[in-house]
C-alpha cells in the first residue's frame, strides 16, 4: 500500500486523521538515496540534495531519460558525465555529479531530507513546515477540530449547580 495515495475514507479515527493530515509535510521532506535508480523518475522525484527546485523541469527534448539509471553507467557504476551535463543546466548537472553511487548497486531508499542523518526529527519538520510557509490553519484536521471547538462553546447549556 502505498502511504501517499491513501485516501482518508469514511469515518477515520482520530489517530489516522492525524497522520492523513501530516502526509504532506512527510512527502515534501522525503528524498530517495540513488542505488540502483531504476525507480528513481528524473522529472517527478525528489532525489537532488541542496536543489533550489524540488522537482526537476524537462528542460530538454531528450526523451530517452525517465528514471536515474538512465543516467549511470551500470558496467563502472558512474555517472554518465556526458549525458548528465547535456541534460540539465550546469547548477543541477553539477550536484548530480556530486551525488556518490556505490560500488556495488542497492536498493534506492528514501530519506528525511532535513536531517544530514536523514533520519526524521519534529525539529526537522516543524523547520520544513516554516520554509514552505504553509497555512497550518489549511490543515483538515486543525479546521475540523477548530470547528468542532467553535460548537461545543456556542453550545447553550444550563449552568452547573
Amino acid at each position: 500500500m502505498d502511504f501517499f495515495n491513501t485516501q482518508l475514507g469514511n469515518l477515520p479515527s482520530l489517530t489516522w486523521k492525524s497522520v492523513w493530515a501530516a502526509k504532506g509535510i512527510l512527502e515534501k521532506g522525503l528524498c530517495w538515496r540513488v542505488g540502483t535508480g531504476d525507480c528513481i523518475f528524473i522529472w517527478g522525484d525528489l532525489w537532488i540534495s541542496g536543489a533550489e527546485i524540488d522537482r526537476l523541469q524537462n528542460e530538454t527534448s531528450n526523451e530517452n531519460i525517465k528514471t536515474v539509471s538512465d543516467l549511470i553507467d551500470l558496467a563502472s557504476r558512474t555517472w554518465k558525465k556526458d549525458l548528465v551535463i547535456s541534460s540539465f543546466n550546469t547548477d543541477v548537472a553539477r550536484k548530480i555529479l556530486q551525488i556518490p553511487l556505490a560500488e556495488i548497486a542497492y536498493e534506492n531508499f528514501q530519506v528525511w531530507r532535513g536531517e544530514s542523518s536523514g533520519e526524521f526529527s519534529v525539529r526537522s519538520a516543524y523547520k520544513l513546515l516554516q520554509e514552505a510557509n504553509l497555512d497550518p490553519n489549511n490543515n483538515y484536521l486543525q479546521t475540523e477540530t477548530r470547528n468542532f471547538y467553535r460548537k461545543l462553546w456556542n453550545l447553550h447549556l444550563p449552568p452547573k449547580n
